[in-house]
C-alpha cells in the first residue's frame, strides 16, 4: 500500500530523533528559556538575515494561526481571507473563538490577489461593519499553489497603505520555497509580511512551528497571549532542539521539502503521461488529479490518499509527498495504475 495522504504521517526525521536522544540526560529550563531554544532562535534569525524579529515556538499550526492572527487586534477588528483559507474551514472556529470575524473572499484558484483584496476592502466604510486589520494568506495554498514575489508584495503594499497587517500561514512554507515556481528565498520572508511562521509539523519535525514576528507593533506581551491560548509548552526545549537541529545544517530546513518536491513532480508527470488530468496546477508537494468513481475505487486498493470534493464533475484526489517518499514509491504506484 502506497501512502500519499498527507505530509505529517510519520514520527519525524532521524537526525531530529537522534538529537532528542542525545539530550536525554540534560536538564533544561522551561517555557523556551533554555539554551537550545535560544540557539534555535539565533540560527533562524541568521537564516532570515534579520536580528530584529521575535521568534516563538508553537506546538501546532492551528495555535500558530490563532496567535498570529489574534495578537495586536481589537474586538471590532477582522481578518480578510479567501474562502478556501485553512482558518475558514479547517480549524473548528478557533479564530472566531477569539472574538474575531473572518471576512471571506471567493477565489477561483485559492489565492488572494490584489484585485480581490481591493474590491473586498472597498465595502468596509461605515460604522456597522468590522474593521479589517489583518490579511491572511497561506503559502502554499490549500490547493498546493505557490505565491510569487510580486503577488505577495502587491498584497503587502496594500496592507501597509491601509493600516493592516499581513500574516502568512507557513505550515508548508518549506514546500513553497522548494518549488521551482518560487522566486524568493528563506532570507526574504521577513521583508514580505508582518508576521509568519516556519512550519515544522509538515516538514519532518515531530511537531511544532516557529512563529516569526517582524512588526514591532505585534510583539508586545506576546508570550502572555501564548500562555493564555494554551500554546506555551513547559518543555519548550523539545521544540528548541528540533529547530536547532534542522537550522544547524546548511539548507537543513529545506532539504526534506526539496526531496518531496522532486517526488511530487515525478508523480504529477506520471499522472499526465498516463492520461490523467490534474485538477489544479502542479506547484508543490501536493498533487491534485481528476478521477472517475471507478478510478477512485481502483486507486484505493493500492494507495492511501484523500478525496477533496468535485471539480468539473470529477472526483479530486489529493496525493501528498514527503521527505520520506521514495522513487520506488512513485514508480511502483505509477506502474500499478
Amino acid at each position: 500500500m502506497y501512502f500519499f495522504v498527507n505530509d505529517y504521517n510519520d514520527i519525524g526525521r532521524k537526525d531530529i530523533l537522534q538529537a532528542l536522544l542525545n539530550a536525554q540526560d540534560e536538564y533544561n529550563l522551561g517555557y523556551g528559556f533554555d539554551s537550545h531554544s535560544e540557539n534555535a532562535r539565533n540560527l533562524i534569525k541568521k537564516a532570515l538575515k534579520n536580528d530584529n524579529v521575535d521568534i516563538h515556538f508553537i506546538p501546532g499550526g492551528t495555535g500558530a494561526n490563532v496567535l498570529g492572527l489574534a495578537c495586536g487586534m481589537n474586538q471590532q477588528d477582522s481578518i480578510i481571507s479567501v474562502s478556501t483559507g485553512h482558518i475558514e474551514g479547517h480549524e473548528a472556529g478557533s479564530i472566531e473563538a477569539t472574538g474575531l470575524k473572518i471576512e471571506t473572499i471567493n477565489s477561483d484558484n485559492g489565492k488572494l490577489s490584489l484585485e480581490l483584496l481591493e474590491e473586498k476592502y472597498s465595502h468596509f466604510n461605515s460604522e456597522y461593519v468590522t474593521v479589517p486589520k489583518k490579511v491572511y494568506i497561506s503559502n502554499t495554498t490549500e490547493l498546493g499553489e505557490v505565491y510569487i514575489r510580486d503577488e505577495i508584495e502587491e498584497i503587502y503594499d496594500f496592507c501597509k497603505s491601509h493600516d493592516m497587517y499581513l500574516f502568512m500561514d507557513g505550515a508548508r512554507i518549506a514546500h513553497a520555497l522548494a518549488s521551482e515556481k518560487c522566486d524568493y528565498t528563506l532570507s526574504d520572508l521577513s521583508n514580505l509580511c508582518d508576521i509568519f511562521y516556519l512550519g515544522g509539523t509538515k516538514n519532518g519535525l515531530l511537531y511544532g512551528e516557529a512563529l516569526v514576528i517582524v512588526n514591532n507593533e505585534l510583539k508586545r506581551n506576546f508570550i502572555n497571549l501564548q500562555k493564555q491560548k494554551s500554546s506555551l509548552m513547559a518543555k519548550g526545549f523539545v521544540s528548541g532542539i528540533m529547530f536547532e537541529t534542522v537550522f544547524s545544517k546548511e539548507n537543513g530546513y529545506l532539504e526534506g521539502a526539496t526531496h518531496a518536491y522532486k517526488m511530487a513532480k515525478k508523480l504529477a508527470e506520471g499522472f499526465t503521461s498516463n492520461g490523467y488530468e490534474l485538477a489544479y496546477p502542479f506547484e508543490s508537494n501536493q498533487v491534485f488529479v481528476k478521477l472517475s468513481d471507478e478510478e477512485v475505487d481502483s486507486f484505493q486498493k493500492i494507495a492511501k490518499f484523500e478525496l477533496m470534493g468535485k471539480r468539473d464533475n470529477n472526483n479530486v484526489g489529493r496525493f501528498v509527498s514527503t521527505y520520506r517518499t521514495s522513487n520506488s514509491d512513485i514508480e511502483g504506484f505509477l506502474e500499478e495504475i
